[in-house]
């Protein structure tokens, strides 16, 4: 995540997303990093969509914050928010970083095996960045 001076990162040693029948079901890992853990919040929550409301807020969390997500009531995470929206949990936001009323211009979510191997072929493991 970058918002044009910083950058910071959250990474988390596992993260799976469960089946269809499961809701999409969020399952992460141990979290470091310099973000702070803001999805850890999310764990075990179903995927909410503006037309599946799966948390457990009153409100449909997904129409009232603009985007998809693993929320709960409703949201310490949501990088899928809109973007440069600054209103009070619209945007794109990691609350443990920035809060609530500023929308992260810059994320990425990248994924990869937590053995893998290398483009040498060496076996690896997955390491935060630098």
């Amino acid at each position: 995540m970058k918002d044009g001076q910083e950058s910071v990162y959250a990474n988390y040693d596992k993260f799976a997303i469960g089946d269809a029948r499961n809701l999409y079901k969020l399952r992460i890992g141990e979290y470091n990093g310099t973000a702070g853990d803001s999805l850890s919040y999310h764990q075990g929550r179903p995927f909410s969509t503006k037309d599946r409301d799966n948390d457990i807020a009153v409100t449909n969390c997904a129409l009232s914050y603009k985007g998809a997500w693993w929320y709960k009531n409703c949201h310490r995470a949501n990088l899928n928010g809109k973007y440069g929206e600054s209103r009070h949990s619209q945007g794109i936001n990691w609350y443990h970083w920035k809060g609530h009323e500023f929308s992260v211009p810059f994320v990425e979510m990248k994924m990869r095996p937590f053995n893998y191997r290398s483009i040498s072929g060496k076996r690896r493991r997955s390491t935060p960045p630098e």
